[in-house]
């Protein structure tokens, strides 16, 4: 007759199953597991006999084992470089909340961090990070980042540990070391140089345009009438163009600067057009939005415009213009090259919607330009795109 359990017998543990990660070491009566030819151990067999605590002590410590660290997961009182993550992002959020933060920003940072996670491991111990560690997240953002976005992810993951110092979350200064740098100049130039230029030519944007739905249509010549990209057109909402005044009063939603431009009649008359056959949006909340695709949803994308980019590649593919280079943010590119034969960089940066550098005192003690300037500008690049009409 077999024991009872209530009688004091002992059930006989589980098999653990084939792709358990430890075994049993016998002599000493714990779970184990062997690395670099060490031996570790994760509790004793008896006081866990299917070994559960054993598995979660092994998920939490076995980044630091396997890279040949000291785990330090279990010392609740070191920062791991998921709190510090958690709480730069929590910082993060009460900027966005408090609008002194653009969402498509939020997103980048929430980005970099689960990256930053990926790479070192949660639950390793931020302060214990050394200059080759960040050797090797660089060669892993590199992987996937051209130069440009390379140094801007290099910039924020420098963000996330200076905050953790200032906030006095961690125990000393993050040595990132000599390699933990961004691209060069030179190569930022040469990168450039090679992937060709980013603008239109006069007659590609035309055969752009032809080609292009109601939406793109309004969206391209607002790009290059105002210098707007992806995101600027994305979340343009209606109030922000008025169709009698013809002009159009918008802050950057990147740099939060003021913009003031006067529309082509062109222009207007393209987005009188998106106004006749704008779907009903699906999601309330973009109920104030200009461009609504043609099932409801906004042109957002998770804020980064990437339904812009999408429509225009099919129109550019329709135009046989699917080049390197070319896409809707080269019409910014576009606007900035034509629109400086004007001779008014002033006025240009004012449309763009630039932040002045510190060092531009000009741009401080300026308070406004002028509705005259704006419009010899714009009207410069209607010249430009338009040469048979006069410019209006």
């Amino acid at each position: 007759m077999p024991k009872s359990t209530a009688s004091g017998g002992k059930r006989k543990a589980a098999k653990p199953p084939k792709d358990f990660p430890l075994w049993k070491h016998r002599s000493s009566g714990r779970w184990c597991r062997k690395i670099k030819g060490k031996f570790h151990y994760f509790g004793k067999i008896a006081d866990d006999p299917n070994g559960e605590a054993a598995l979660k002590r092994w998920a939490e410590e076995k980044d630091d084992l396997l890279a040949g660290r000291k785990p330090r997961s279990q010392d609740k009182d070191r920062l791991t470089v998921h709190a510090l993550c958690n709480h730069f992002m929590h910082f993060k959020k009460q900027l966005l909340e408090s609008g002194e933060l653009a969402q498509r920003t939020w997103d980048r940072y929430h980005g970099t961090c689960e990256r930053i996670m990926a790479v070192f491991g949660r639950n390793r111990t931020a302060d214990d990070l050394r200059p080759d560690d960040f050797t090797a997240l660089r060669a892993e953002l590199a992987k996937t980042y051209g130069p440009v976005a390379l140094g801007n992810e290099i910039q924020i993951v420098r963000s996330v540990f200076r905050y953790g110092m200032e906030a006095e979350l961690l125990e000393k200064a993050v040595r990132f070391g000599p390699g933990f740098k961004k691209p060069s100049a030179k190569t930022l130039r040469l990168n450039r140089a090679k992937a060709g230029l980013r603008m239109f030519e006069r007659k590609e944007l035309l055969a752009v345009l032809k080609h292009a739905t109601v939406n793109l249509k309004a969206m391209a010549l607002l790009g290059i009438n105002a210098g707007l990209g992806n995101t600027d057109v994305a979340l343009l909402p209606i109030s922000a163009v008025n169709l009698e005044s013809g002009w159009l009063d918008y802050p950057r939603p990147k740099t939060g600067m003021p913009r003031r431009v006067p529309l082509w009649s062109e222009t207007i008359k393209r987005i009188r057009a998106v106004l006749e056959v704008r779907s009903q949006p699906k999601n309330p909340a973009d109920a104030e939005l200009l461009f609504i695709g043609r099932r409801g949803q906004s042109y957002i994308g998770n804020h980064k415009g990437y339904r812009v980019t999408q429509e225009m590649d099919g129109a550019l593919e329709k135009a046989g213009l699917s080049r390197k280079g070319l896409s809707f943010y080269a019409l910014r590119h576009t606007f900035q090259t034509i629109a400086e034969g004007s001779r008014d960089l002033a006025a240009v940066q004012a449309i763009m919607g630039h932040a002045p550098s510190n060092s531009d005192m000009s741009a401080v003690y300026r308070e406004r330009v002028d509705d005259e300037r704006l419009k010899a500008v714009t009207d410069h690049v209607h010249a430009w795109l338009f040469p048979s009409k006069k410019a209006k």
